[in-house]
């Protein structure tokens, strides 16, 4: 009988049958890594692990894109909406300017100025609709 000598670290895992046993370091992490690497068990049983470390990096890639993608898409509609607001602030002050000046007596349609201004509007512009 010979003595095995091993310096490295070992894994301590089990099996899904339950036997508890200990994997060198940097097989497990191969196995872990990669598929198609393989790891038995002293029953037999083949070690299924998984998604392996790639496959998961890849994954979160695809996810960090898709995200990516849509937070570009939220700022365009964000950028839209600021201008759509920037617009009708502008329309809402014209109007409130107008209805200031109409206030005052300004004709909206001849720009006049008068001082009984409904009369004024009953008899030269019937037509206009506020």
């Amino acid at each position: 009988m010979s003595t095995l000598t091993y310096t490295g670290q070992l894994v301590v895992t089990s099996c899904w049958c339950g036997i508890r046993l200990a994997v060198p370091d940097d097989l497990y992490r191969v196995a872990k890594r990669h598929k198609g690497r393989r790891i038995y068990c002293p029953l037999g049983h083949e070690f299924i692990y998984g998604d392996t470390t790639d496959e998961q990096l890849a994954a979160a890639r695809q996810d960090s894109q898709l995200l990516r993608k849509r937070l570009g898409a939220t700022h365009d509609l964000l950028r839209q909406e600021e201008r759509s607001h920037i617009a009708t602030r502008g329309h809402v002050t014209r109007k409130k300017k107008e209805l200031a000046r109409v206030k005052a007596g300004v004709c909206p349609c001849c720009r006049r100025s008068f001082q009984n201004l409904a009369r004024h509007m009953a008899g030269q512009h019937p037509e206009f609709k506020p």
